[in-house]
């Protein structure tokens, strides 16, 4: 259930691992690297943890460029570096689609380990970076003439890594906590509340996106991964087949490099997200509230529009 595995070395110390990569998802190579690094690194800060040491784990067709390689590979050193990560080595393959990312593996403090099933009843909701990676790097595999603004936006929000939202959220009491990638919002969500035995109200109108994003969002060329969240949770959810499609596609989209999804108690949100904006996440909202468990399954969710 956990983002990361954890094994626990002494009565304080844990250590946490996870494992990322895909293909290309945007055009420019470093900043692909750099991407693929702060996401691989993503699910280490979700639990609380500090990343120290990757491996790299890349896939690149035989006669690929190697300044292409190399570019990739320092996008991705640049982001280790303020991350504080050493790269220590790693393993590579051919193959004729490129892919790239990181294995890690990060300290974590064995009592103050941060679940993701753990949400409280009047926590509220607070997700920390913006919606629509999923929907513009699948634009611009078709169409490039009208999303350099909302791209650049989405690409410094990928770009962006966890870690301080991970040490402001440290020093607040923070029940549960996610990171938003291949599920989407509602899928991370989802799992979440069910698997805290809770409900939850999500609040449409505070769901934070890319600027210019409702302007371009073509809902017959979603990603695969979107579509198929869809498809999942219309059946969790019965009340998500009522949602504007546009709003539906936007929180089901699958993220790469997402945000926080986390709850607090409701005394400290105002604080944290004033917290939030200093450290130059400006997209943070307080998008819900944790409610209690009804009896009816498929009102886990309930929509306020």
């Amino acid at each position: 259930k956990d983002d990361a595995a954890v094994y626990k070395i002494n009565d304080n110390t844990c250590i946490a691992l996870t494992v990322d990569f895909f293909p290309p998802n945007v055009d420019d190579s470093y900043t692909y690297g750099q991407i693929s690094a702060a996401n691989a690194m993503s699910d280490i800060y979700a639990m609380g943890g500090n990343p120290i040491i990757g491996l790299n784990i890349a896939a690149f067709p035989k006669n690929f460029p190697i300044e292409i390689i190399n570019s990739i590979l320092l996008g991705a050193k640049e982001k280790c570096d303020e991350a504080n990560l050493s790269i220590i080595g790693g393993h590579t393959i051919y193959d004729e689609e490129p892919k790239y990312g990181l294995a890690v593996i990060g300290t974590i403090n064995c009592n103050d380990i941060k679940k993701n099933n753990t949400a409280k009843e009047e926590d509220l909701l607070i997700l920390t970076k913006g919606l629509g990676t999923g929907i513009i790097t699948q634009l611009i595999k078709t169409n490039t003439s009208n999303i350099d603004n909302v791209l650049n936006e989405s690409i410094n929000s990928m770009t962006m890594l966890n870690k301080k939202a991970s040490e402001i959220i440290k020093n607040y009491p923070i029940n549960a906590c996610v990171d938003v990638t291949g599920f989407g919002l509602l899928g991370h969500l989802y799992n979440m509340i069910s698997q805290s035995e809770k409900n939850c109200e999500l609040n449409l109108n505070n769901i934070p996106v890319f600027e210019g994003l409702n302007s371009i969002i073509d809902t017959n060329k979603l990603a695969t991964g979107t579509i198929e969240n869809i498809k999942y949770l219309e059946k969790k959810l019965n009340d998500l087949k009522t949602i504007d499609q546009n709003m539906k596609s936007i929180i089901c989209d699958a993220q790469t490099s997402g945000g926080l999804l986390f709850s607090t108690p409701a005394k400290f949100a105002n604080e944290i997200i004033e917290e939030l904006y200093k450290s130059d996440h400006k997209k943070a909202s307080i998008i819900g509230k944790v409610t209690s468990k009804q009896k009816f399954k498929n009102k886990i969710i309930n929509f306020i529009k």
